[in-house]
This record gives C-alpha cells, sequence and structure tokens, in this order.
C-alpha cells in the first residue's frame, strides 16, 4: 500500500512540475507580445504642426467667415519624407463632412483633405470646431510611427 501512495504523491510531482513548465512558457510569450506592441512610436495627441517634415502644409486653422450654403476647402498635405505617409483616421465634429483625396502619398507627392461645413446640420450662429488628423509612416528602422493633429475650423452661419 506504501508504493501505492508513494506512485501518486509522485505523480502530483510530475503534474505540478508540467503546470510550472506551462506557466514559465505561458509568461515569455506575455513578455515577447509587450515587447512587440512597444515598436510603435505614438506622438502626442495635441495641436501638433506636420510641416516640419511631413504633412501639414497649411497652417492648423480654417475660417470660413460668414455663410449661407454648403461651403468647402482643402487641406493640404505633402510628404518630403523618404517613405510612403498613410492617412490615418480622422475624426470629423458633427455637420462637418470630409475626403481624403489620396489616402497614401509617395515621397515628394501632395495632396489634401476636403472639408465641408453643412448649415443645415450646424445650425444658426458661430462654430468653433477641431477635426483631429492622424498620419502612419515608418522610419529607416522599420519602426511605425503616428503623428496627430488638430485643425480647427471656425465661422458663422446665417
Amino acid at each position: 500500500m506504501q508504493i501505492v501512495i508513494f506512485a501518486s504523491l509522485n505523480q502530483k510531482n510530475k503534474c505540478n512540475m508540467k503546470t510550472k513548465h506551462i506557466s514559465i512558457l505561458l509568461a515569455f510569450f506575455m513578455m515577447l507580445s509587450f515587447s512587440a506592441l512597444g515598436q510603435e512610436e505614438d506622438e502626442e495627441v495635441q495641436v501638433y504642426s506636420f510641416s516640419g517634415s511631413r504633412g501639414l502644409m497649411s497652417k492648423n486653422i480654417h475660417d470660413f467667415g460668414t455663410i449661407k450654403e454648403v461651403s468647402s476647402f482643402t487641406i493640404e498635405l505633402q510628404n518630403t519624407g523618404d517613405t510612403k505617409m498613410q492617412i490615418g483616421d480622422i475624426s470629423i465634429p458633427t455637420g462637418v463632412g470630409v475626403t481624403v483625396i489620396k489616402k497614401i502619398i509617395n515621397p515628394g507627392e501632395k495632396s489634401g483633405i476636403i472639408v465641408t461645413v453643412n448649415p443645415q446640420y450646424m445650425g444658426k450662429g458661430r462654430f468653433n470646431k477641431k477635426l483631429i488628423i492622424s498620419t502612419i509612416t515608418k522610419n529607416s528602422k522599420g519602426t511605425v510611427i503616428k503623428k496627430t493633429a488638430a485643425y480647427h475650423i471656425k465661422g458663422n452661419i446665417l
């Protein structure tokens, strides 16, 4: 009877060892996945001008003035870098529409984002709204770089 008890204790030790090995492997894979997430650099979300190396070539504000009907303008973009630049997410306020002219901009090329204000959806009076525009590029080491800029629009609707 003692041999049987010893064998079952030995089997419990083997199960505990397997559990420890599996736990160690899981911890290792989790560390690898977190280090892969660190490969992406995210610029601060604030009024950031892309015009230093890539991106917005115009001011970060547009005044529509006084408008009665649908009105549009174009935010100019230029890729002055060595790699492709992609237009990422654009946060759009109510009553504003956007059209991206070209989503991927090659080095040296220009593009734009057409911004349209529709008074029917905005209501009468003064407005001051903000679009959040992001671009995505890679540096020479292959690290993904996201830049985000706030672009302000304002005006008065009769």
